[in-house]
């Protein structure tokens, strides 16, 4: 070989060799440094975290973390209990700090404990229930016999709530695995002993840690029937050890004990016997502390553990009592860089824009999961779309089968999957109902009706639907109806009703009660509808109705017994968000009926009916106005029972209620109400009502000439009995009224 290509190939030889040495080299120092970083984790004492519950308190766990996070603390292990579970959960998982407290801000906390704040997610048969008011609270009927609800909320906006939070932690259910171990603290309610929960749904965990006994129902997991942690073990510090920890922080946001001077009633002494409970556990598990294990105890004992709504002042709590603590703090900071090696042998495994490569339903109701599946808009192939999600998932909930209907993440075959829980109601498969209605012009004329009504939705896997009503009082009334969806959107349906319903309506004399005739009605009516958008409703039937008069008080009647068959076409729009004092939405309805001879009535009449309301709400303040105008075609000649009643409270207040009886009745109304207080279950409100209108005797007296004006200042609630108004009305004619009303709206009084 020349000379010249020997050495060559030596250079090159000798270049790959010297290149491999330094390679392999440089690798061996990456490896040691590597290495002397771990060690350095390694020997350094296990740090565990405790966040006890004490519910709204529990935001001051997020300002505890950012003080951390500032003075390089790692965090080796987490526990938490009841609200410290939530944002334990979150922080584990790979949130930061600001990140939970960006998905805190974003949730409703006035709604997240209210089932029922939701109004517009209700299914539109549901909604129609509001009109003849019962009581939101429910006896279920099983074969076990009556239940009533083991919560008195469900907790499907809490579920939702945390759903939102903790989803990217979903496709993780060994919390071993997260970016920090984790554990969850809850109690086993059988046995009375703290549950540790290290595994499963991250939101059902923390769901399970912050049931409320009394309040939310328990949540059943591995066969335990698990409510709040802070009952069995509010400062888990055993359990952080036992997971590895050799010093411990703890945050407890307890409520602190109220003294002697503090304790005025029934609600504040359970409140005491409760922090009790809890406390007696906290302190054994505080005087266990030692070294250089580090308490912070943030402030604020005039926020209580349901005042939600103020985080931002909680969460600076969190920071101020932290940075008290700093000296004892910074015994266990790493240095810049030591903090920096130990974010970077964190796990990632928080997925927070996940695509969606299948869905899954786990539907435990009788209904078709296609009925589910057809209100969910989550496209294969795209990101989690949260917020539309949390809606589609409200409008299952609003169908009213189901306890709760949420949803997880799950990966499977290498792929991630949504998958909706829809759960059963198992303690009311059918239900009882309570209602009480009481409409009483003082001095003048009194009604009052107790009201029940039976419903069994579980007819078929279309939701089909039997619904009997009865009252008994003034009015009497028994009807029954059979229900039938005939889709799985479940927006076309017929309906079957038959029964007895009565009316009474006062006939007044120099503004004193001379009678009262009783109209009743033995009823049947076929319809088919069509419903669009969830609060619109097109419908058309046929009825039949044989009735007579009878007097009540005072004269006898002498109406003739009468026969209406009609047929007749409606159409009917609600948005409104709440009956009693609706704040948001409008409603609105237009029906044609028309009586005819030729189907088996008495006389051929038609009757027009238009109403149009709505409300707007500004801050405190809430603008409510509506419309109405009905007319009867040959009203010369139409029998009493074909008149209009109306009369009394918000239609030409002063007036008795139905003494109005009229062919054509037209009315404009606008009312003013302001909310009073902060008291979330029981909003109390004031305001008044300004109106015109008039009862017309025939088409002729149609004009704005003969209008009469009323008005009426108010005071009501919202209760759980149904909505409750005391007020004063009086006409442009003298007339005057006081009014004690139960049960009765705005729109039905």
């Amino acid at each position: 070989m020349p000379f010249h290509k020997w050495n060559f190939i030596k250079n090159v030889v000798l270049t790959f060799s010297l290149y491999g040495f330094c390679n392999l080299t440089f690798s061996a120092d990456l490896q040691s440094s590597k290495s002397a970083t771990q060690n350095a984790q390694t020997q350094r004492p296990k740090i565990g975290l405790v966040l006890s519950g004490g519910g709204a308190r529990g935001f001051a766990h997020i300002g505890v973390l950012k003080i951390l996070e500032q003075n390089n603390v790692p965090i080796d292990y987490i526990v938490g209990t009841s609200m410290g579970s939530i944002v334990a959960g979150l922080y584990a998982m790979g949130l930061t700090p600001e990140e939970i407290e960006k998905g805190v801000q974003g949730i409703e906390w006035g709604k997240v404990f209210d089932d029922f704040a939701y109004r517009d997610y209700k299914s539109f048969r549901r909604k129609q229930d509001d009109y003849d008011f019962f009581s939101i609270y429910r006896v279920g009927i099983t074969d076990d016999g009556m239940n009533i609800s083991p919560g008195l909320i469900e907790g499907q906006q809490v579920e939702l709530a945390l759903d939102r939070l903790a989803y990217p932690g979903f496709h993780i259910n060994d919390f071993d695995k997260f970016r920090i171990p984790y554990r969850a603290i809850a109690t086993d309610i059988a046995t009375g002993e703290a549950h540790i929960i290290k595994s499963g749904n991250l939101a059902r965990a923390m769901r399970a840690s912050m049931s409320i006994p009394g309040a939310l129902p328990p949540v059943t997991i591995n066969g335990k029937l698990l409510v709040d942690g802070g009952i069995g073990n509010n400062v888990p510090i055993d359990v952080v050890r036992e997971m590895g920890a050799d010093t411990v922080i703890v945050v407890d946001v307890s409520a602190p004990l109220s003294s002697k001077e503090e304790l005025n009633s029934a609600i504040d002494i359970t409140g005491q016997l409760t922090t009790i409970l809890t406390r007696r556990i906290a302190d054994i598990q505080i005087s266990s502390m030692m070294g250089n294990d580090v308490l912070v105890v943030p402030g604020e004992k005039e926020i209580s553990s349901s005042d939600f709504d103020k985080y931002p002042e909680l969460i600076k709590s969190g920071e101020v009592a932290a940075t008290e603590q700093l000296e004892n703090i910074r015994k266990l900071s790493l240095s810049e860089e030591g903090y920096s090696s130990y974010i970077t042998l964190l796990p990632t495994v928080a997925n927070k824009k996940p695509v969606i490569e299948y869905i899954d339903i786990k539907n435990e109701t009788g209904l078709k999961d296609d009925v589910m599946r057809v209100r969910l808009r989550q496209k294969i192939g795209t990101r989690l779309d949260v917020p539309q999600l949390e809606q589609d998932l409200s409008y299952i909930y609003g169908l009213d089968y189901s306890g709760s209907v949420v949803y997880s993440l799950e990966q499977r075959d290498g792929k991630t999957g949504l998958v909706v829980y829809v759960r059963d109601r198992k303690w009311a498969h059918s239900y009882l109902q309570f209602g009480l209605n009481i409409n009483d012009t003082l001095n003048a004329f009194s009604q009052t009706n107790l009201n029940v009504s039976y419903n069994y939705n579980n007819l078929n896997d279309l939701a089909g639907e039997f619904r009997a009503v009865g009252s008994v009082g003034t009015e009497p009334k028994l009807t029954a109806e059979l229900y039938q969806p005939v889709n799985i959107k479940l927006d076309t349906f017929l309906s079957l009703k038959t029964g007895y319903i009565s009316e009474v309506a006062p006939i007044l004399i120099d503004e004193h009660v001379e009678s009262v005739q009783q109209i009743n009605r033995k009823v049947l009516t076929l319809s088919a509808g069509q419903l669009f958008l969830q609060n619109t409703n097109l419908s058309l039937g046929i009825g039949y109705n044989d009735g007579h008069f009878n007097s009540a008080v005072g004269l006898k009647a002498k109406q003739p017994d009468f026969v209406e068959s009609y047929y007749y076409l409606k159409v009917f729009h609600d948005s409104l968000d709440n009956l009693s004092f609706p704040n948001t939405g409008f409603l609105s309805s237009l029906t044609y009926t028309a009586n005819r001879e030729s189907i088996g009535a008495d006389m051929d009449y038609d009757q027009l009916k238009l109403a149009v309301s709505g409300a707007t709400t500004f801050g405190r303040y809430t603008v409510f106005g509506r419309a109405l105008f009905e007319t009867t075609s040959n009203d010369e000649d139409i029998p009493l029972n074909a008149f209009l009643i109306h009369g009394g409270l918000f239609e030409l207040s002063g007036t008795v209620r139905n003494e109005l009886l009229s062919p054509h009745f037209g009315l404009l109304e606008v009312a003013l109400y302001r909310r009073l207080g902060n008291i979330s279950f029981l909003p109390i409100y004031t305001g008044f009502s300004l109106e015109t209108g008039n009862a017309w005797g025939s088409k002729d007296d149609i004009n704005t000439d003969n209008l009469r004006f009323a008005g009426s200042i108010f005071i009501g609630a919202d209760t759980f009995m149904g909505p409750l108004y005391f007020s004063i009305g009086a006409t442009d004619r003298g007339e005057q009224a006081i009014y004690l009303n139960i049960g009765k709206t705005f729109l039905n009084n």
